[in-house]
């Protein structure tokens, strides 16, 4: 059985191949080719080696915990606007098949705010 994008274990086709598991970045790699959330995510892994270090001095210790539970936050609010985008776009497509005319698939509806009409 395999993961798919939701989480939960499937059936593998026969004709489907395990996909490698991606090498981290590095900050300095991450910094010059990578997407925001691969910098956060090498940014976590460094600072998480840094606490667990036994040489990590105590002055440094409390600003690299914070510092690791920001980068946490900022990785955990990418992830949950990525799940939001794609959730989006499974409803709409649920509602593309159910009612493909509906006014919503037509952009028909306008829902942007207007404040000169308050």
């Amino acid at each position: 059985m395999a993961d798919s994008t939701d989480g939960h274990l499937r059936a593998v086709a026969d004709d489907e191949r395990a996909q490698e598991p991606e090498i981290p970045k590095t900050v300095a790699e991450a910094a010059r080719v990578g997407t925001r959330r691969e910098l956060l995510a090498a940014m976590r892994d460094r600072v998480a080696v840094e606490i667990t270090n036994d040489d990590c001095a105590a002055r440094d210790l409390a600003a690299l915990t914070r510092r690791l539970q920001e980068i946490v936050r900022e990785i955990e609010a990418i992830d949950a606007r990525t799940d939001d985008k794609a959730r989006v776009a499974e409803l709409e497509s649920a509602l593309r098949e159910a009612c493909p005319d509906h006014p919503l698939l037509a952009a028909a509806v306008d829902d942007t705010f207007d404040a000169s009409a308050v």
